[in-house]
C-alpha cells in the first residue's frame, strides 16, 4: 500500500509542479479534475476519522474542519458544523480561520528566506537591526528558540495602551521602549515560550525587507505556493479577510462572540489566516528543497532547547520538535480569541493532520487522530 501511496504521490506532484516558467520552483495548484483513487486501506483509515470527528461533532465538542494527507494527498477533509453560530452559516473545507500561535512558522519562514537571501543572519545581533531596542546581549535565534528571556508585550501594553486602539508591531516596541519591563533570563539561559519573541521577529522582517510584515508573507510565501486563501491579518489595514469565519468562546449554556482586541494589530506571534487546503501545500513544500533550502530546513527543525528533564518536546525555528516515539513528529497548536489550532507532520512517513476550530473547547481530535494513525 505504501509503494503505491508513493507512487500516487510521484504523479500527483509532477502533474501540478512542472511548467514552462523558470521561476515556478515549487508545487503549483492541481486542477480541480484531477481525480485520485484511494487504496481500500485508506478509505478505511478515511471512515474511521470520519467516525471519530462525527462524534465529537454531534456531542457538541467539535466545531471545524479536519484533513489528513498521506504524501501530500488528501486522505480525508471535510468540515462540521457553524462559521457563525449567530448566523447559522456552515462551515466548509474552503473556510479559512485565524491560525492562532500555527502562525510562528510563517515568521521563521519569513526569516529564514531572508537569510537565504543574504539581507540577515539568524546569528545578527537585534540591535543591528534595531538601534533602539532596549534589551542587549540578543540575537535574532534566541527570538526564534524562544530563548531571549524577554518579557510579555501583552502586560506592558495592557497598562500602558490604550485598549480602543489597534496595537501594531511598532507600536509594540515604542512602548517597550518607553518602559523597558525586567526580562526574565539572561540571552539562552533557558526555553521560555513567549509571543514578544515572534512579535519582533515580524517587525525585524519589515526593518530588513522594507515591506510591511503582511505583504512580504504574501509575496514570499502565500502566493508562491498558491495560498491563496491565505493572508496575514493587520488590524490597521484590513478589516475584512475572504472567507474568514467568526471565533466563537464557550461560555456555559452559550457561546459568545469575543470582542475586538487592541492585540490583534500585532502579527508575527499570531495573525495568519489561512484554510487547511493551504497549509497542506505549505506541508508539501517543506519536503523540497526549492523552497526553504535543505539548510534552512535543518536549521528550522533542529531540536535547540535544551530541556534539563527527561521527557519533553523540544523547540525549533516555530515548530515544536517532538519525543514521539513512533515516528518524527513536528507540530504546532495555536489558541486566540475562540480559535483553536493544530497542525500535525509526521516526516517519516508522511502523514498531516490539520484541524482547525472556532470554537474555544478543548481539542481532543488531534490526539484521537494519532492514536488512530499510530497504534499500540
Amino acid at each position: 500500500m505504501k509503494f503505491k501511496t508513493i507512487l500516487i504521490a510521484q504523479i500527483f506532484w509532477a502533474f501540478f509542479s512542472c511548467t514552462g516558467d523558470e521561476e515556478s520552483s515549487v508545487p503549483k495548484i492541481p486542477s480541480a479534475n484531477f481525480k485520485i483513487e484511494l487504496t481500500d486501506q485508506q478509505k478505511k483509515l478515511a471512515k474511521s476519522i470520519d467516525s471519530i470527528a462525527s462524534k465529537r461533532h454531534k456531542q457538541g465538542i467539535f466545531n471545524g474542519v479536519v484533513l489528513f494527507a498521506e504524501y501530500g494527498l488528501p486522505i480525508y477533509s471535510k468540515a462540521f458544523g457553524f462559521a457563525n453560530f449567530k448566523t447559522k452559516e456552515l462551515l466548509t473545507e474552503h473556510s479559512v480561520f485565524q491560525l492562532a500561535s500555527v502562525s510562528k512558522m510563517f515568521t521563521a519562514t519569513a526569516i529564514l528566506l531572508l537569510q537565504q537571501k543574504g539581507y540577515l543572519s539568524i546569528n545578527d545581533s537585534i540591535h543591528h537591526i534595531i538601534p533602539n531596542f532596549p534589551y542587549k546581549g540578543l540575537i535574532i535565534r534566541h527570538l526564534l528558540t524562544h530563548r531571549s528571556g524577554l518579557p510579555r508585550y501583552m502586560v506592558v501594553t495592557d497598562e500602558h495602551w490604550p485598549r480602543d486602539s489597534m496595537l501594531t508591531n511598532e507600536d509594540m516596541h515604542a512602548v517597550m521602549v518607553a518602559h523597558s519591563p525586567k526580562r526574565y533570563f539572561s540571552p539562552d539561559f533557558r526555553f521560555n515560550y513567549q509571543n514578544t519573541n515572534y512579535a519582533y521577529l515580524a517587525l525585524i522582517v519589515e526593518r530588513v525587507s522594507g515591506q510591511s510584515f503582511d505583504n512580504f508573507v504574501r509575496d514570499h510565501i502565500f502566493e508562491p505556493l498558491g495560498m491563496y486563501n491565505s493572508r496575514v491579518y493587520s488590524g490597521k489595514k484590513q478589516p475584512d479577510i475572504a472567507g474568514a469565519v467568526v471565533g466563537h468562546i464557550y461560555r456555559r449554556p452559550r457561546i459568545v462572540l469575543p470582542q475586538e482586541n487592541y492585540i490583534n494589530g500585532v502579527s508575527g506571534d499570531k495573525g495568519v489566516y489561512a484554510s487547511v487546503g493551504d497549509l497542506l501545500k505549505f506541508d508539501q513544500a517543506l519536503y523540497t528543497d526549492t523552497f526553504l533550502t535543505a539548510e534552512s530546513k535543518q536549521l528550522m527543525f533542529h531540536p535547540w532547547t535544551k530541556w534539563r528533564r527527561a521527557g519533553k518536546d523540544s523547540y525549533g525555528f516555530g515548530w515544536r520538535i517532538s519525543n514521539f516515539e513512533k515516528d518524527n513528529l513536528v507540530y504546532h497548536y495555536g489558541w486566540w480569541n475562540g480559535f483553536k489550532t493544530s497542525f500535525m507532520r509526521y516526516t517519516n512517513s508522511k502523514r498531516t493532520i490539520i484541524i482547525l476550530t472556532n470554537r474555544d473547547r478543548k481539542l481532543t481530535l488531534t490526539k484521537e487522530l494519532q492514536a488512530l494513525l499510530f497504534p499500540e
